[in-house]
Order: structure tokens, then C-alpha cells, then sequence
């Protein structure tokens, strides 16, 4: 008795477009079920649905600022203000980046 290599004794046969299916159909199912789930959604589905004096403060500002899309590559960052550790001064980004690139860092170094 003879065993192909791509048919077990026993087994049906199957085409290759069949199997093609099969496969593109499980590769999709674990693709959409491994989606991360949107935390900032959430919390702004959860702060919505709080009664206006138990929401966080100035909730309409911050819910606009989550909202807000991120820059595309090459497209300018917005411009923001922050103000020194000390606060004697205000540091503007635009000011900074006139003559020179800026590069923004964000991360925990803890």
C-alpha cells in the first residue's frame, strides 16, 4: 500500500482550493478574535454614562483631545504649551522647532 504525501489512508481528499478556504477562513477568525480592544472606547463609553458631577473634570476638553486622530508620517505635530517643572515659564513647541528638528520622546524610564 502506497501513502501520498498529501492524503492519509482513510481520510477524504480534499482540492487545494478547498483547503485554501479553509485556511484563509481560520487565518481571519484569529486575526479578528486577537483585535486589541479600544481601552480609550471604553472609558469614554464609561465617563458618558456617569451623571455629569461624577465625570472626570472638564470631561467635554479631554473626551475632545481622545478623540483626536494622530498625525500622519511627514505631517506636523500640533503646536502645544507646556510650562517649566518650576513654573516660572512657558515653553512653546513652535518656538522650538523654528531652526532646528524637534524630537518628542515618550516612554516610562522607570
Amino acid at each position: 500500500m502506497t501513502i501520498c504525501a498529501n492524503r492519509l489512508p482513510g481520510l477524504p481528499s480534499y482540492g487545494p482550493g478547498r483547503v485554501l478556504v479553509v485556511v484563509a477562513i481560520a487565518s481571519l477568525a484569529l486575526i479578528v478574535a486577537c483585535q486589541p480592544a479600544d481601552p480609550a472606547a471604553a472609558f469614554i463609553a464609561h465617563q458618558d454614562s456617569l451623571p455629569p458631577g461624577e465625570r472626570v473634570a472638564d470631561w467635554e476638553e479631554t473626551k475632545r483631545r481622545m478623540l483626536r486622530t494622530a498625525p500622519s508620517i511627514g505631517e506636523s505635530a500640533p503646536d502645544f504649551v507646556l510650562a517649566t517643572p518650576d513654573g516660572a515659564r512657558s515653553i512653546r513647541m513652535a518656538d522650538l522647532c523654528r531652526s532646528r528638528p524637534l524630537v518628542l520622546v515618550f516612554g516610562s524610564f522607570t
